[in-house]
């Protein structure tokens, strides 16, 4: 009778499990046809930040917002702006020195709880902490298995009080699982890891990976085409939060290498908002079968849009597309992050205080924050 029990229980638990996959969104690339959506929609205002003249940038690689302030990592290192553009500080420097980063080498992370910038050197595993003020405060060594330490992260995030390295499906070494992603303290202590459940596809590195967005301060969305999970990650704890569907678009293994199949599609830049998702669909095929489109799912009407890339209009002044960089929260309310450049908006004077560079055709990079509506 006890045996009985413990079988069903077991049942139950195996059924309530397959339900809860089962009640995740699925999402099949190949059942979306194009409806045409005015994307502006979802935006209630459009803030236009223009770089000082500081620095002769041309464009920054990723942001950090503070509350009074933000960071931008450029090829001139982590600089430090008010929020209205004007040049503060500079974080460190770029050299050899022991208090200085490498030039391209290293991932910038944002602890706006404490006010410290870190930034990972991965040559030399180290972690450099600089106050926001751009005071050196210390380097730590970093603790990591032997057989990802010779790789760069694609991505570092400060989630709750763990530092986050995020890298692409084909790191690794023939015959083990890839990293997806793994977690250190502060101090460079090693936490913990997530690998992938496949064994590392060799003829796809460099040409496909794992991309993902973070959707606020401690959630990142991770995912590739080779598993069917994607995931919302988060301080301590991982789960499955939508699923890719079965269709011709999905990577598999024995596709024809170098050139898979103009159908097979490459999904980046996933952001996944209060009231919807959108990410972006490519492809490695050039021309003529170049693929390059955005998927809108709308969470309370339950319906998918696809939209061309030439329609991410958010400011009807410009007929500029403005393509969403990152997610990030301020006082509650989600913006996109998007980066444009003086010239496209000379008949919007009010967006561009500091004028126009005469030394650079473009002029310096414009910070777009897209305030979505609640």
């Amino acid at each position: 009778m006890r045996l009985l029990f413990i079988l069903l229980i077991a049942c139950l638990s195996s059924c309530s499990e397959k339900r809860k996959s089962s009640e995740l969104l699925m999402i099949n690339l190949d059942e979306i046809s194009y409806e045409p959506m005015d994307i502006s929609a979802v935006a209630d205002s459009v803030i236009y930040i223009q770089f000082d003249n500081s620095f002769i940038l041309p464009g920054f690689v990723s942001l950090y917002w503070a509350d009074s302030c933000f960071f931008a990592n450029t090829r001139e290192g982590v600089l430090k702006y008010d929020t209205r553009g004007r040049f503060l500080y500079k974080i460190g420097d770029i050299g050899d020195g022991p208090k200085e980063y490498p030039r391209y080498s290293y991932r910038c992370i944002m602890d706006k709880s404490n006010e410290v910038i870190y930034i990972y050197v991965y040559s030399e595993q180290k972690l450099l902490s600089y106050s926001f003020t751009g005071k050196f405060i210390k380097s730590v060594q970093v603790e990591l298995p032997d057989d990802i330490k010779i790789y760069l992260p694609s991505f570092a995030y400060m989630q709750g009080d763990l530092i986050y390295f995020y890298y692409d499906n084909n790191m690794g070494k023939p015959g083990k699982r890839p990293y997806y992603w793994l977690s250190i303290k502060k101090d460079g202590t090693f936490v913990e890891s997530y690998k992938g459940y496949k064994e590392i596809v060799e003829k796809y590195a460099g040409i496909y990976g794992v991309f993902y967005a973070a959707m606020n301060d401690s959630t990142v969305v991770y995912y590739d085409l080779f598993e069917d999970s994607i995931y919302h990650v988060t301080p301590h704890r991982s789960y499955a939060a939508y699923l890719w569907g079965q269709g011709n678009f999905r990577l598999l293994e024995n596709d024809p290498f170098p050139t898979p199949p103009v159908e097979r599609r490459i999904c980046t830049h996933f952001f996944d908002t209060k009231n919807f998702f959108l990410f972006q669909v490519t492809n490695f095929n050039r021309q003529p079968d170049n693929v390059n489109f955005f998927v809108y799912y709308d969470k309370k009407n339950g319906e998918f849009a696809k939209i061309q890339k030439e329609e991410l209009l958010f400011d009807e002044r410009i007929n500029v597309p403005l393509f969403p960089r990152s997610l990030i929260q301020i006082d509650g309310r989600e913006y996109f992050i998007c980066q444009t450049n003086t010239a496209a908006l000379l008949n919007i004077p009010e967006a561009i205080p500091w004028g126009m560079d005469e030394d650079d055709v473009e002029g310096n990079p414009v910070l777009v924050l897209v305030r979505l509506k609640e």
